[in-house]
């Protein structure tokens, strides 16, 4: 008993000497506020330190767009704030061009090797000047309305500004947690059983439009409907894509060459014959 005493003793002081302190997550943060540029990509390592560093950085700093991000191509650079000599795998290939230490605190300056700019960001075109939205034969119009959330099993939180339909079925943007729980803001769009029909206006096109897309992670288990989303523009298909349970946040990409340089409004019919398919994809015009 005295042995063991010691041993838990001796854990606990290594324990809370290796906690990095405020002033030093502090110190990195106003580092990162005076050189980070807003198309920069802000990330921290180890994952489980994520919430640490939105605490400590903000959400000036720490945003949405940054935090539940579709993947790292479209950021040019990359402020990777870490803890503990961590690293997030996803830039392992960047070229790293400056690194400071703020006491337990290292932020190391990344470039991207090829970089994907965007052209035109579909989840940011969900309002009712860039967007139409229908079910069967019914438009769903843009309403106000409070935030919906919920306990376990809820699903991503139903945002207040979206488009409503007829029978329940909804549009706007969320987050949802993937099957590894990484957030992802996109298009929540659940088909609810029939086609939700999509149409933005106006999207500016380059070589192709890219994006993912996946259901809330406790629906990926349900073994439910596949969900299947066609793209197409003036009456033509660009291309179609499956998602069947389990696959998780999963990429797709269509050529677009023919459209380069020019603008026009894109479809996207979302059906699924299935219930809970709690779904939300993002996609973008490179």
């Amino acid at each position: 008993m005295p042995a063991a005493g010691l041993l838990e003793l001796g854990a606990h002081a290594a324990q809370t000497q290796a906690v990095v302190p405020g002033r030093d997550w502090e110190a990195a943060r106003d580092y990162v506020s005076q050189h980070a540029k807003p198309e920069d990509l802000v990330a921290f390592a180890p994952r489980w330190a994520d919430p640490i560093g939105r605490e400590h950085f903000g959400p000036a700093i720490a945003t949405i767009e940054r935090e539940a991000r579709p993947d790292e191509s479209r950021f040019p650079r990359a402020f990777e704030v870490s803890i503990r000599g961590a690293h997030v795998p996803a830039l392992r290939t960047w070229r790293p061009s400056a690194e400071q230490h703020f006491g337990g605190v290292a932020v190391t300056t990344l470039e991207n090797p090829a970089p994907l700019p965007i052209i035109d960001d579909l989840v940011s075109a969900v309002r009712p000047d860039r967007m139409r939205v229908s079910a069967g034969d019914r438009e769903c119009p843009f309403v106000h309305m409070p935030t919906q959330s919920g306990g376990l099993g809820f699903g991503p939180a139903i945002p207040g500004d979206r488009f409503g339909c007829p029978g329940g079925a909804f549009v706007g943007v969320s987050v949802v947690a993937d099957l590894d729980y990484v957030p992802h803001r996109c298009i929540y769009a659940p088909p609810s059983g029939g086609t939700v029909r999509l149409r933005f206006l106006g999207v500016r096109f380059g070589r192709a439009l890219s994006g993912h897309h996946a259901l809330y992670v406790e629906a990926e288990h349900l073994k439910g409907a596949p969900i299947t989303v066609t793209f197409s523009v003036g009456g033509s298909t660009l291309g179609t894509v499956v998602h069947r349970d389990g696959e998780g946040w999963k990429q797709f990409e269509f050529d677009t060459g023919p459209l380069s340089g020019r603008q026009e409004d894109l479809t996207a019919d979302i059906t699924s014959s299935g219930e809970r398919r709690l779904y939300c994809f993002e996609a973008a015009t490179r």
